[in-house]
């Protein structure tokens, strides 16, 4: 039997699912200032896994398919726990954009996780999620898209551990792409991976793809990648198996930044996660007359799984986020 599993400002039974918070300072009322929390814990012992949304307040990707997560889930029928995490960073969330507007020193949490407790805003806040999450931790997914300015496919950036590239493999066959990000790195999906448990970071979405079906799509593909990890987990049973890809391309990203500064349009049909030659023009950046000023080529044959949205773009500025692919595997299941 499980026992009871202190997070945040709950104590969760087992065989229960709970609401909470996360308590990160006040706000100037003198109110609580939170991180929400949802909770479903098994009446059996297993793995415990987090969801983590919105470490970027512009990517609500992960809120939403945390909400049609817990809409199947069923305490009675899993065995560890879930922790679901619309929000991780709220007053970014809130305002809709990447950072915390209010907090010009640590705008970015995805860079400076875990942060720390006496730091400034942003990092207070990741340092409570850090302590909330550090010892209830197994199997950690953190979610991101493109946010505001571009669009994301199915890429995994896994840390380099064997638990960690065991996770990417379990989100299922439409996540073949599987990146190692390295060691050290001030994210969530680093910090659980050197303390030898499994932590990724998957990309799917862009505000672009908000609007009514096109948004039900992408949150439904992700809640679906969840339950493929927890059927691989055996944290849940299924009248389907765990399904995988067929094999998994891993190597390294190149951002390709714009030659030029004016309007950024991307080159019609060009597919997201499939292979192109070296030298496939991937966009074009026109001035303001309508002369073509420069255009953007991949540097190497390899797959595009980011792409610009937004069409005002400066010269420095990123338009693609390319895959080298460097090797093929077949054995990240661990069986």
């Amino acid at each position: 039997m499980t026992e009871v599993l202190r997070i945040g400002n709950l104590e969760v039974k087992p065989n229960s699912t709970m609401r909470g918070a996360i308590l990160t300072g006040k706000k100037f009322d003198g109110r609580p200032a939170e991180i929400p929390i949802l909770v479903c814990q098994g009446k059996e012992n297993g793995p415990k896994l987090w969801l983590n949304g919105a470490t970027h307040g512009d990517e609500p990707e992960g809120a939403l398919s945390i909400f049609k997560t817990f809409e199947w889930l069923e305490h009675s029928l899993i065995r560890g726990t879930v922790v679901g995490v619309p929000a991780m960073n709220v007053p970014a969330f809130e305002a809709g954009k990447r950072g915390d507007p209010l907090d010009g020193f640590t705008y970015d949490m995805n860079r400076i996780y875990p942060g720390r407790p006496d730091g400034y805003p942003t990092e207070r806040s990741a340092w409570a999620h850090w302590e909330a999450m550090r010892n209830n931790c197994d199997l950690q997914i953190a979610i991101h898209s493109g946010g505001e300015h571009s669009y994301l496919a199915h890429m995994i950036f896994a840390s380099d551990n064997p638990e960690s590239l065991e996770l990417a493999a379990a989100m299922g066959a439409n996540w073949d792409l599987v990146f190692r990000s390295g060691q050290g790195g001030n994210n969530p999906a680093s910090k659980i991976g050197d303390s030898g448990k499994a932590g990724i970071t998957v990309e799917l979405g862009g505000n672009c793809r908000t609007l009514t079906s096109d948004f039900h799509e992408i949150t439904e593909d992700l809640s679906k990648g969840y339950r493929n990890v927890m059927k691989h987990y055996k944290m849940i049973e299924d009248d389907e198996p765990p399904a995988y890809a067929r094999q998994w391309r891993m190597g390294h990203q190149q951002a390709l930044l714009a030659p030029s500064s004016g309007m950024w349009v991307g080159t019609p049909n060009i597919p997201f996660e499939t292979e192109l030659p070296k030298g496939t023009v991937l966009g074009s950046i026109y001035d303001l007359y309508g002369d073509v000023q420069s255009q953007v080529q991949a540097p190497e044959d390899g797959v595009v799984f980011g792409l610009r949205s937004r069409p005002s773009v400066m010269a420095g500025e990123w338009c693609c986020f390319f895959g080298i692919i460097d090797e093929i595997r077949t054995d990240l299941t661990g069986s």
